[in-house]
């Protein structure tokens, strides 16, 4: 079925896996390809996961990414638009930002703004940041950098999995500042996620923004693949499957999985009774879902 989003986080293997990964990628159905985790040091500089990406204003990053990460939307493949995730749980990601703000603003001098104008032109092919905020919650902090980041022509994406009153009032205030810049809320479904509902947050979300707004075209859930040391833990793709079959009549538009990194480690590991577990088993398993009410 057309139309459906799908999108998956990418971890470590994003950037170290070379043109196999990229190339698995383009082959798997899934059309968001999620880089994470950008960290935002308190200099202001970008580092993914441990790697430092961006140091001083300048990409410091392998010089070889930025073109394989290119690649992803090169024809035939099923990506049409790459994000870059900030923050993550136990950092303090936001609370940098905050403090970079209060002391530099966000204009064009700003080490923040310099950070992400050196990630935009190293790497074209990115169309947004994706807003993990697990720290700080601070509605001027979001707004503000999200302001900025549409200046390099970015999307915005929140990815929450609590204080749906934060995340709506945040979009309340960009709708009137920026209207369309933020283009998703990534909703968790899993860990400290987990009991979220999208009809839930397409509801609180019509109640911020009026009944008139496209809520369920907002609200993308995400669900945690098969993981955990054994690769018994979290959900094979026919449960997930039918997880979004369940979803499937509040209109919701597509979903996510987390994590690349796991569906990698435990592809082989038999936990799914010999059925396949690799990126394009998941991604099928949200298309599947939303569209067999309706097929």
């Amino acid at each position: 079925m057309s139309g459906i989003t799908t999108g998956i986080y990418c971890g470590g293997p994003l950037y170290t896996g070379g043109v196999e990964q990229i190339n698995d990628l383009r082959a798997s159905g899934f059309s968001t390809i999620i880089a994470w985790s950008v960290h935002v040091t308190a200099v202001g500089d970008l580092v993914l996961n441990d790697t430092p990406l961006v140091s001083s204003g300048r990409y410091v990053g392998d010089p070889a990414w930025p073109e394989l990460l290119g690649q992803l939307k090169d024809r035939p493949t099923s990506v049409d638009r790459l994000l870059f995730s900030i923050g993550a749980g136990g950092v303090e990601d936001f609370t940098h930002v905050q403090a970079l703000i209060k002391a530099s603003g966000t204009g064009t001098g700003s080490p923040l703004y310099k950070s992400f104008a050196a990630l935009a032109a190293a790497i074209p092919a990115a169309d947004g940041i994706d807003f993990d905020d697990e720290d700080l919650y601070d509605e001027s902090t979001v707004v503000q950098l999200a302001q900025m980041l549409s200046e390099f022509g970015w999307t915005v994406t929140f990815c929450p999995y609590t204080d749906a009153d934060f995340w709506t009032s945040c979009l309340k205030t960009l709708e009137r500042t920026t209207p369309g810049l933020v283009s998703a809320f990534n909703l968790t479904c899993y860990a400290g996620g987990t009991g979220n509902e999208p009809q839930q947050w397409i509801d609180e979300i019509r109640t911020t923004m009026g009944p008139e707004f496209d809520a369920r075209g907002l609200v993308l859930p995400g669900l945690w693949c098969v993981n955990g040391s054994d690769c018994r833990e979290g959900q094979c793709p026919e449960e997930i499957q039918a997880q979004f079959r369940q979803w499937q009549p509040t209109g919701i538009r597509g979903g996510w999985i987390w994590l690349l990194d796991d569906v990698i480690r435990c592809e082989k590991s038999g936990s799914c009774s010999g059925a396949p577990m690799g990126t394009a088993a998941y991604a099928q398993a949200i298309t599947q879902g939303l569209s067999a009410v309706r097929s």
